[in-house]
């Protein structure tokens, strides 16, 4: 059944990165992305993951595409005067510890 699991893993990894044209360097990106999604919608009859966990349904509107462009703020600390106050970004994930996403600068 863990082999199973590992296999489906790896397989909407690799379907992400294809149908992105995104290079094999982001692999490990693709298959937390992977996870986490898994675990957010419905496996077990029907309930997923996080409602048998946590015992409430989880709010899925903050899900985005990956490789979707994303124009992130920067601070005032990382700019001067006459720099953009954002930067276009791609989206490659989401933060583990909150509801966060994670970029990549090109």
């Amino acid at each position: 059944m863990a082999e199973q699991k590992n296999r489906t893993i790896e397989e909407a990894a690799r379907a992400i990165l294809e149908e992105k044209h995104m290079p094999k360097v982001y692999w490990a990106k693709a298959v937390t992305t992977t996870f986490y999604l898994q675990n957010r919608t419905c496996a077990n009859g029907g309930v997923s993951p996080h409602k048998l966990f946590f015992g409430k349904k989880q709010n899925l509107a903050h899900l985005r595409v990956f490789d979707s462009i994303a124009y992130v703020h920067m601070p005032k600390e990382k700019r001067r005067k006459l720099d953009a106050k954002a930067e276009k970004c791609i989206l490659i994930g989401y933060s583990d510890e909150q509801k966060n996403y994670k970029f990549y600068n090109p």
